[in-house]
Order: C-alpha cells, then structure tokens, then sequence
C-alpha cells in the first residue's frame, strides 16, 4: 500500500502550509520562540487551529518545519579548504541576514535542553545543513591539505562553530572576523 497517498478528507492545501511557514517566521523573529503561540500563528495565517495540529502535532515541529525553509548553504568547490570555508561560512552569514536563521537556531538550542529528543528532529537536519562543510574537509584530504585521522564532523563543528556562537552572542561577524577564523582552522586542521 502506498504510504504517501492521502487518507480520507479533503487534500491539504499547499497554500494554507505556506501561509503558516510565513506566520511562524514573522512571529519567531517578532517574539521569539517562547512568545509564540499556536493560536497566534493560526490567526496570521488565516487557518484554524486544527489545520495547524494536524500538520504540526506541536510548536516544537512547527518550529522545525519553519527552519527547514531556511536556505541551505550551496556545495562550493574552489580547490582549496581554506576558500571553500571562507565561502561557506559568507553563505551562513548571508543567510543569518536574510532569514530569522539566528532566532530559530538559539530558541531550538534550549528548547533541546528542556526536551532532549527534540535531537530526533533536529540533529537530522543539523547533519544536512553541515554537509557542505564536511564535503570541503573530504576534498581536502583527497587533495592531502589536511590529514586523513582527522574526524571531519568535528572539524566542520570547528569551522561552523565559532561562527554560530558570534551570531547567537553578538560577536563581530565581518569578512575579516570570517578571514581570521578560517586561517586559524585550515592551520590547525593541517597540524
């Protein structure tokens, strides 16, 4: 039996999901996570409640579902690790300008803390976003600029992650900023 056919009722309306995507959006970047509510999303969107709970059981995947909207970072190949991630992470920077990337991150981030199997959900997406960054560190010991021991996922955390914590903390996060945390990464990735 085909999984993927509709049950019985009437089909989902394409537009009410964008409608709901584009509300939670707004609010998170108007409220934050904690200050959005259910009935606020539904009310923007112009849906009922119930369109909302039997698309999304919870605000947790509501949320989850607006983040996966989010652009992704486009693969770059410029033949050298070290400009493949200052690429990369520009493209991250770009998309925290453009997006509520930023709120959706940090209100997930604790949300994980308060309900850890929020992790089902996010560490799944978190791994695919992360895949440009980790093909560059593959690339790169095909072309030995880094070592083949080294545990690329945690090389990309490496490069990602300063980043994340300067958008989510106020740090600077210019071109320059940008320039100097990929020259220290590549140099330590190579020791």
């Amino acid at each position: 039996m085909d999984s993927t056919a509709p049950g019985p009722g009437r089909p989902r309306d394409p537009s009410a999901e964008r409608s709901i995507i584009a509300a939670t959006l707004e609010l998170i970047a108007e409220e934050g996570y904690e200050g959005v509510r259910v009935a606020q999303v539904a009310r923007r969107a112009g849906v009922s409640k119930a369109t909302m709970y039997r698309r999304w059981p919870s605000k947790m995947l509501l949320v989850v579902a607006a983040l996966r909207t989010t652009p992704p970072l486009e693969p770059v190949d410029t033949g050298s690790l070290r400009d493949d991630l200052e690429a990369l992470l520009g493209q991250f920077l770009a998309i925290v300008d453009s997006t509520p990337v930023a709120g959706l991150l940090a209100a997930l981030a604790a949300e994980r803390r308060r309900d850890p199997s929020l992790g089902r959900v996010l560490d799944p997406f978190v791994r695919e976003r992360t895949r440009p960054l980790v093909e560059a560190m593959q690339r790169a010991v095909a072309r030995h600029e880094i070592p083949p021991t080294v545990d690329l996922e945690l090389a990309a955390a490496l490069a990602g992650g300063p980043v994340i914590t300067r958008v989510l903390f106020g740090g600077a996060t210019d071109p320059d900023v940008v320039r100097q945390l990929v020259d220290l990464v590549a140099r330590a990735l190579r020791a």
